[in-house]
């Protein structure tokens, strides 16, 4: 399903919100599209049991499918 702009920057903004509560750099800890696939790929390693890992990474997943669709 396409997702519009807004809804895009919507699940980014929920995304960056959860990420406070995880450990991860402090230069990742933002919406864009390289600390996304960062963190699609190496945010399991202290988080994956954390609370919010699992909503972190689904929203991640989101988020890049949409912007893939948007192009």
């Amino acid at each position: 399903m396409k997702q519009s702009v807004a809804e895009i920057l919507s699940l980014r903004f929920q995304f960056e919100e959860i990420i406070q509560n995880l450990d991860i750099p402090e230069n990742k800890r933002n919406g864009h599209i390289n600390s996304l696939e960062w963190f699609k790929k190496y945010g399991n390693r202290k988080n994956r049991f954390r609370d919010g890992y699992k909503e972190a990474i689904d929203l991640c997943n989101k988020i890049l499918q949409g912007a893939k669709n948007l192009s």
